[in-house]
């Protein structure tokens, strides 16, 4: 777990949170001050930023960062585990479905590319996607444009995409279990997040 007793010192772009806030980055090692750095950087574009580290490193708090300091910080942050839903479930959550796409399906509801619209879509764990799931993001990743279960008309999203893993994702892509193609579409920006071991 990230301790969060300390403010890190300024960095260009970033604007720290006050000290005893949930998502308030800490440390002073020169790792983290690089991130930081990082982090401002990313904050002034909407390019898809892919932040990669072991569990327990805070990447779920560089991206909440990335999202305050931007200029979007007042349009909704959302986040979703990739790893924690069936396939099933994680397209209807990111997709949303309309009425009677399956059962149990009594009415439409939005699902969180259409929650997220004009701010940030977190995508913790996303080397765990299946193929399947892989092929739909990349798909709304080159078009900006998604299908909700059940629906044939295609909807949009203006949507900033951060995504996070601890796999090594340029590996997976030479063994064929991550889609080339999806990697060089979310490691526009990549971001390491250091173990607290080097920190």
């Amino acid at each position: 777990r990230v301790a969060r007793s300390r403010s890190p010192p300024p960095a260009e772009g970033l604007k720290p949170l006050p000290e005893g806030h949930p998502d308030a980055l800490i440390g002073r090692h020169p790792r983290m001050i690089a991130v930081y750095k990082l982090i401002g950087q990313a904050a002034t574009s909407r390019s898809t930023v892919l932040i990669r580290g072991e569990s327990g490193t805070g990447k779920e708090l560089i991206a909440r960062a990335i999202h305050a300091s931007s200029a979007d910080a007042s349009a909704p942050f959302i986040a979703v585990n990739c790893a924690a839903l069936s396939d099933d479930l994680l397209e209807a959550e990111l997709f949303g479905h309309a009425r009677g796409a399956f059962t149990g399906a009594i009415g439409e509801r939005a699902g969180l590319f259409e929650e997220a619209d004009g701010g940030t879509l977190f995508l913790d764990e996303v080397g765990e996607l299946t193929p399947a799931m892989q092929a739909k993001l990349l798909q709304f990743l080159q078009s900006r444009q998604y299908y909700p279960l059940g629906c044939t008309k295609p909807r949009t999203a203006d949507v900033r995409l951060i995504a996070a893993t601890h796999r090594d994702l340029a590996e997976d892509v030479r063994k064929g279990r991550f889609r080339e193609d999806l990697y060089y579409r979310i490691n526009v920006f990549p971001i390491r997040v250091p173990p607290l071991r080097e920190r």
